[in-house]
């Protein structure tokens, strides 16, 4: 959706993938991760060069072999995204004007609030599928949106898309304490979370209802629902050590 033209393209010295945006396309980050490439490579493909002519904005990486990951509950994939995701939440932040998460979330809770999900790392902030290629090993591709924030916030956003790929919620939380960064989510970080989240899914899904967006508003509001649930019984002292 942020680009013109994505496609693999098959030349005499090798295959190689072009994303390619006309100038003034309303959603292009071309510039963004061209970036922010340099900082990511050891989760993402490196870009090889960048062409900018006659009005077109063209960045050339390298050809990533593969499919998009499967999130399902029974997916071999799972063990491949955990590695990627774990490597991604300890990459060093780039000192690169980035927004913050508190940013990205600002129409959907108070500042204040939005507090809970700040930190210092380097977020991608659309763990989706298809922005996660399964070839030997896994590769995180679009970073058209990264941010600055608590690493465990882009854990927190895959949960929504495991439960859109057939996991419970339950399932999903138990798939995220394998991540390091999740061990460091404070339950009311959690839930603030949880509480955009479901409202920024909500506001997409009433703007373009398109059949993935409301599945995705669905299991963000699953995710949320099961979160209170949680958090009501740790608060009545039914539940210990939750985080």
């Amino acid at each position: 959706m942020n680009s013109t033209v994505a496609c693999a393209l098959h030349t005499p010295s090798g295959t190689v993938f072009a994303k390619a945006a006309e100038h003034g396309h309303p959603w292009a980050a071309q510039h963004t991760e061209a970036a922010i490439n340099p900082h990511v490579t050891p989760v993402s493909p490196c870009l090889l060069f960048r062409v900018e002519s006659s009005g077109w904005d063209v960045l050339v990486f390298e050809f990533v072999p593969g499919r998009s990951a499967d999130l399902g509950p029974d997916s071999p994939d799972l063990n491949l995204v955990s590695d990627v995701v774990s490597i991604l939440g300890r990459l060093p932040l780039p000192d690169l004007a980035l927004p913050t998460v508190q940013e990205h979330f600002a129409k959907d809770a108070e500042s204040e609030d939005l507090e809970q999900l700040a930190g210092r790392d380097l977020l991608h902030l659309d763990l989706n599928p298809d922005n996660i290629r399964v070839g030997t090993r896994a590769q995180v591709v679009d970073w058209a949106s990264p941010a600055v924030g608590a690493a465990w916030v882009d854990v927190a956003g895959l949960i929504v898309r495991l439960l859109d790929a057939g996991h419970t919620p339950e399932t999903a939380d138990r798939w995220a304490r394998r991540l390091p960064a999740w061990h460091a989510a404070p339950a009311s970080g959690i839930a603030v979370h949880a509480a955009v989240n479901a409202r920024s899914w909500a506001r997409t899904a009433q703007k373009a209802p398109f059949p993935w967006a409301v599945r995705l508003a669905d299991a963000a509001e699953r995710w949320l629902h099961y979160r209170q649930r949680l958090d009501h019984v740790a608060g009545s002292g039914g539940a210990q050590g939750v985080w």
